[in-house]
């Protein structure tokens, strides 16, 4: 029935639905091509090269194709192409450094915690802040290149980069304006202009975008219908100046705020639990004493509840927001030909951004909650110069030099315990959390014979990071201490061979290695002394960097209308960076848990891409995106795993570092999970989209478009558990053209009303203690672990929405 239903929806989706060109521009520029005309321009290796001719697997998505299927974030873009996910699970939270709510996913390359494996950039300019409200108005095109981009990317492009190409103002007095309504109070209005100041001399646009989303769900706290409430506003400027034929100065900026309410998350309790239940035997000290170390686990699927609550007004009502965010970014880009063809260039940036969350710790209706509120304020720069030789050289190349400095600068959070005499207050401490990152970068490109094409690229890479211990004081601001550096020197290599098989037909492959830094833990600011002792004796004080080496085969071309990218990979994953938590005794003397980072999984990844997108005839166009990813873990033994499937009561190991087998141990070491699949992606993936357009006169052209979407089931954790289930997303657009300049559209997004949890995380319960068997430690004089049972945290998708849009173009 499933498989019937799937088939049906994507022919719907390809039988009557748009694609890209609905809206072409009537004067576009020379780079900005429909992504279903026979030339598309990408500058995905640093240079402009037409898409056909790049030995990479690269989507683009120009600025046409976003209109035209109503694209407003990254988690609709993921939608459009293969191999790359983004959920935006626990609305728009986040500081950009990862978590649930910035955890791009590209072939399977999935992680909880840390830094992203794949990296965003605007302009090739690297963003480390929250990209989640970006806005898009201002776009020539998206570039998302997938395989590992550190040869010339750079930094956290593990995976591989996400590039926001932006227009460049030009000589014709142009722009845009879009206004959309729509269902749970949706109200935006965006656009740009762009002026010539000086003929052929100096341009300029400006941009902007006011956003509001009022909320799809009834909060039951306060019987609002205010869950997922968003509020955004982006402006920004770009200037180009061209003093002569083959000097341009491009300067950019953008400010932006947002400030939105709860989320539409929700505790799946510890009551609910269905499997690997902990056998109580008896209590000590009131609390239930278990003969096994399981805490308790949720098999299946989990489905999404009707009901949400989150305590918007209390948090408020302390001075603060669920989310409130500000950003501020400048670039400066200075590019030189010469008379015989050189290129030089040198680019700057800046970016800084502060973050404040306020989490509702219960997600019940509360007049009294447990909140936690969070702020950090961080910035970076950086500088870039490269020089490129003629392209026309049978052998020709560029090389360059790379600068990156980020820096945390202070934070606070706020105490909500209403019994506290510290209520309401905000401890606050300064940061010492730094990153230098220092590179040389380089490419060789050789035209062996008129159809092969090899090419060596390869960056040298210098990564300084350095942690602290923030220590958060109330009526001040505490010093770090405990401020630890470590560096890290590698090289970074990726080397391809194209093939000309045809005109507009090659072959190609490659072979790249990528790697991601290592870092810091933090410790609980609130642990105790024999807390922090057990984390050292664990060395969870930091952890390694990671690396993996990439093989691919692929081919591109163009037959007709129509455009194709097949690719298939082979990842060797090593050092990987997982997390595990554990228990520690706080000040207070309750007991949490907290999160690392270690190095403790070695995985595999192996996978394909299909693309075909184009015109099959001047009234139709379509893109079909399939994705296979077969991720898996080749080695991982993991603590969790091996509590939750014991039944003896006895660990595997007698030591932290799980050398030393224990005799005792009946039923084995069942913590090992080779073979079970990485957490947070789907092994399939489809989008299928459809555009028909045809006249009804000779000023009016109707349309109609479809964007299908399918993914299956992610797992929550490592265990292969829990789980999402399959997602279905349908989006609807109809409407018309007049003139060429105005577009009227009526759309239904979530056409199917799809409930699958976006994203699952999982915690322990704080209000439901349990004692559990541990022979390297005593609680109440026992060789037992105060613990928690199980719970999970699960964020849902929006509800279906209805609502109309108008563009009109000049």
């Amino acid at each position: 029935m499933r498989v019937r239903l799937l088939a049906g929806t994507a022919l719907v989706s390809m039988g009557a639905l748009p694609t890209a060109v609905l809206a072409q521009d009537t004067a576009p520029q020379a780079t900005d091509r429909s992504v279903t005309s026979g030339e598309i321009i990408v500058t995905a290796r640093k240079k402009e090269e037409q898409l056909i001719d790049v030995p990479l697997a690269i989507t683009a998505i120009g600025e046409a194709e976003i209109q035209a299927s109503g694209i407003e974030n990254v988690s609709d873009l993921s939608r459009q192409v293969p191999g790359f996910s983004f959920k935006q699970g626990f609305g728009r939270t986040g500081s950009g450094d990862g978590g649930a709510s910035v955890r791009p996913s590209i072939r399977g390359m999935s992680n909880i915690l840390g830094t992203p494996n794949a990296g965003f950039f605007v302009d090739g300019i690297f963003v480390s802040q929250n990209i989640t409200s970006y806005q898009l108005d201002n776009l020539e095109r998206v570039e998302v290149i997938r395989g590992p981009q550190s040869a010339l990317f750079g930094r956290q492009t593990f995976s591989g980069a996400i590039n926001f190409v932006t227009r460049k103002p030009g000589n014709e007095l142009r722009g845009a304006i879009n206004a959309t309504a729509g269902q749970w109070g949706h109200g935006e209005v965006s656009g740009y202009i762009q002026v010539p100041l000086v003929e052929d001399r100096l341009a300029i646009e400006l941009n902007g975008r006011v956003y509001h989303f009022g909320g799809d769900y009834v909060n039951q706290d306060n019987g609002k219908r205010d869950i997922n409430a968003q509020d955004s506003q982006n402006f920004g400027a770009r200037l180009r100046w061209t003093p002569s034929s083959n000097l341009e100065v491009l300067i950019g900026g953008a400010v932006g705020h947002d400030r939105d309410k709860g989320y539409s998350s929700f505790i799946v309790p510890s009551t609910a639990l269905n499997c690997f239940l902990p056998n109580i035997v008896g209590t000590i000290a009131g609390i239930p004493r278990s003969s096994t170390r399981s805490r308790g686990y949720f098999c299946g699927e989990i489905k999404t509840p009707d009901t949400f609550a989150y305590n918007n007004a209390e948090i408020e009502a302390l001075g603060y927001h669920p989310l409130e965010r500000s950003y501020l970014r400048a670039d400066a880009t200075i590019e030189y030909t010469t008379e015989s063809d050189w290129t030089l260039t040198a680019v700057g940036a800046f970016n800084w951004q502060e973050n404040q969350n306020g989490f509702d710790n219960t997600y019940l209706p509360s007049t009294n909650p447990s909140l936690s509120i969070g702020y950090r304020s961080n910035r970076d720069h950086s500088l870039e110069a490269r020089i490129q030789t003629p392209q026309s050289w049978r052998v020709r190349g560029l090389f360059g030099g790379y600068y990156y400095q980020a820096d945390d600068d202070e934070q606070y959070t706020v105490n909500t315990t209403t019994t506290s005499a510290n209520y309401r207050l905000r401890s606050n401490a300064f940061s010492d959390d730094a990153v230098r990152n220092l590179a040389l970068f380089g490419l060789i490109e050789a035209d062996v014979t008129d159809r092969l094409t090899l090419s060596a690229e390869g960056r040298y890479e210098v990564d300084r990071i350095t942690g602290s211990q923030e220590n958060e004081v109330l009526l001040g601001y505490g010093q770090p201490t405990n401020i630890r550096s470590k560096t890290y020197k590698i090289f970074l290599p990726r080397v391809t061979a194209r093939y000309e098989l045809a005109p507009n037909w090659n072959l190609y492959g490659s072979v790249a290695k990528g790697n991601k830094p290592g870092g810091f833990n933090d410790y609980p600011s609130d642990a105790r002394a024999a807390s922090i002792a057990d984390f050292d004796s664990r060395n969870l004080g930091a952890f390694d960097e990671e690396s993996v080496w990439s093989y691919e085969l692929g081919t591109k071309g163009r037959i007709g209308g129509v455009n194709f990218n097949v690719a298939a990979y082979h990842l060797d994953w090593s050092q990987q960076q997982l997390t595990l938590s554990y228990p520690y005794q706080r000040t207070q003397g309750d007991f949490r848990t907290t999160p690392f980072i270690v190095n403790a999984g070695q995985s595999r990844v192996n996978g394909f891409e299909v693309e075909l997108f184009g015109a099959l005839s001047d009234w139709f166009d379509f893109r079909v995106a399939y994705a296979y990813n077969d991720a898996k873990f080749v080695d991982f033994y993991d603590e969790n795993t091996e509590q939750i499937y014991d039944t003896d009561g006895r660990p595997s190991f007698l030591d932290p570092e799980q050398t030393q087998v224990n005799p005792a141990d009946v039923d084995g070491p069942d913590g090992q999970v080779k073979g079970n699949r990485l957490p947070q992606t789907p092994v399939h993936q489809l989008a299928v989209n459809g555009n028909v357009k045809f006249p009804v006169s000779n000023t009016a052209a109707f349309f109609i478009r479809s964007d299908f979407t399918y993914d299956t089931k992610r797992y929550v954790q490592v265990h292969n558990l829990a789980h999402t289930g399959d997602s279905l997303n349908v989006n609807l657009r109809t409407g018309v053209e007049l003139d060429n300049k105005l577009t009227l559209t009526l759309f239904v997004n979530n056409l199917t009303d799809d409930r699958s949890p976006v994203v699952g995380t999982r915690l322990f319960e704080f209000s439901r203690t349990l004692l559990v068997p541990d022979p390297l430690r005593v609680t109440f004089g026992q060789p037992v672990l105060l613990s928690f049972y199980r719970n999970f945290l699960v964020s849902a998708p929006r509800r279906r929405q209805i609502g109309v849009s108008a563009n009109y173009k000049f």
